[in-house]
């Protein structure tokens, strides 16, 4: 794919990601998909530019579009979907810096943009429809948050009633770290409609500051702030994402763990980073994990394939019962385990990691780095090799054994 990495479009603002930019996939995917569109944008200085661009790309490809304002990315997924739209977009480069911004695309059902509509949309992109269109209308909208807000607390009400645990959270003390991001007050809003007190931690950060030494990438200050509160969440700028504190900070796959302590099914749903001692404790009690490719894409389309109710990944995207990462809804279940039973920790394998910066003439060769990986699978358990879908990079992560060295091995034949 030319545009479109592993979520969405990204890229620095300016370069990577610009209005004109914006502008042609507002109008491809107009042409594409039709109807009516909704967009929401989390907290950056670029996006209220970056976002007129995209609905003026969408009225002339002949599309209505209604701009909702600053949403988080489950947000804009679920309106997609419940407001009865063709297709939704959140302009926000998620866990990434200021000076960057992105495009998230959903289709009518909130899930993200599938691969084959990715390639038609990429077409029309560079190739405008030749055919006449008629221009379509911009509306805005202020009720996105408050429509989002009821659904996240329905959902909990719900999740914990088929548990038989209370989802009053009453006298419970949380710290928030909305990284500045889209996140924050609707986040605020649930926890006090459960009942907890919660505090924010950088209330004075916005968009020029997003995740930056902050937010779910960055816990470290609310780690060290947490210690006179009964949880830490941390979410990133468009909260898809979440990390927990529990008088240390938990692993992404102890949360996934905890979370599958609900009704939830037998099958959860992970990637090829899930730490395997996950995979071990559910077998346990006769579950399984099925592992897909990285990306909280994939693994809601390997959960509608199969009706699964739970995925996530060690970054700290969960869907509980839905179609996308909802960091919100995630911190609010947490909450609920934690005052019903509190949260339950998981011996996790040793795993190291690491980024090798893919150099401007492309990809180490395929047999390059296989060699590399049958090299370092002599040192772990599993290795795993692959090029991200945000930035330049290789990511390299390799489990049990000698995972450092492992690591450091593939580093070695491919930096």
């Amino acid at each position: 794919m030319r545009y479109f990495g592993t979520d969405g479009i990204r890229g620095v603002y300016g370069s990577g990601i610009t209005e004109d930019l914006a502008y042609r996939a507002g109008r491809a995917l107009a042409t594409a998909i039709g109807g009516k569109a909704l967009i929401g944008r989390d907290t950056r200085a670029s996006g209220p530019s970056i976002a007129d661009a995209l609905a003026s790309g969408i009225a002339a490809g002949g599309a209505d579009v209604c701009s909702a304002g600053v949403l988080t990315t489950p947000a804009v997924s679920y309106l997609t979907a419940s407001r009865g739209y063709s297709f939704g977009v959140a302009v926000s480069a998620s866990h990434n810096p200021p000076e960057y911004n992105g495009l998230k695309v959903f289709v009518s059902d909130g899930r993200k943009l599938p691969a084959s509509l990715e390639s038609a949309v990429e077409y029309y992109m560079d190739n405008s429809a030749s055919f006449h269109i008629s221009r379509g209308e911009r509306t805005e909208w202020g009720g996105g948050e408050d429509a989002y807000v009821a659904s996240v607390l329905g959902s909990l009400h719900a999740l914990s009633s088929s548990a038989g645990r209370t989802s009053d959270l009453q006298g419970m003390r949380i710290l928030l770290d909305g990284a500045g991001g889209a996140g924050t007050n609707a986040a605020l809003r649930v926890f006090a409609a459960l009942g907890a007190q919660t505090d924010t931690l950088c209330k004075e950060c916005r968009g020029e500051c997003i995740n930056v030494r902050c937010g779910a990438l960055h816990p470290e200050a609310m780690c060290a702030a947490a210690g006179n509160y009964d949880l830490g969440a941390a979410l990133d700028g468009d909260a898809d994402r979440l990390v927990l504190y529990d008088g240390r900070l938990l692993a992404g796959d102890e949360v996934l763990y905890n979370l599958a302590r609900y009704p939830v099914g037998d099958t959860v749903v992970g990637t090829v980073l899930t730490n395997s001692a996950l995979e071990r404790r559910l077998q346990e009690s006769g579950r399984r994990l099925l592992r897909t490719d990285v990306g909280d894409k994939n693994i809601s389309e390997v959960m509608r394939a199969l009706s699964a109710r739970l995925g996530g990944e060690p970054s700290g995207h969960f869907i509980i019962g839905g179609v996308t990462g909802d960091g919100i809804l995630s911190a609010a279940a947490a909450a609920v385990l934690k005052v019903t039973g509190g949260l339950y920790t998981l011996s996790m394998d040793v795993q190291a990691s690491a980024d090798i910066p893919i150099p401007p003439s492309g990809l180490p060769a395929q047999s390059r780095i296989a060699d590399a990986e049958r090299q370092a699978a002599r040192l772990a358990t599993r290795v795993v090799i692959r090029p991200s879908g945000t930035e330049p990079v290789l990511r390299v992560m390799a489990e049990g054994g000698d995972a450092e060295g492992a690591v450091n091995a593939v580093k070695e034949m491919l930096a």
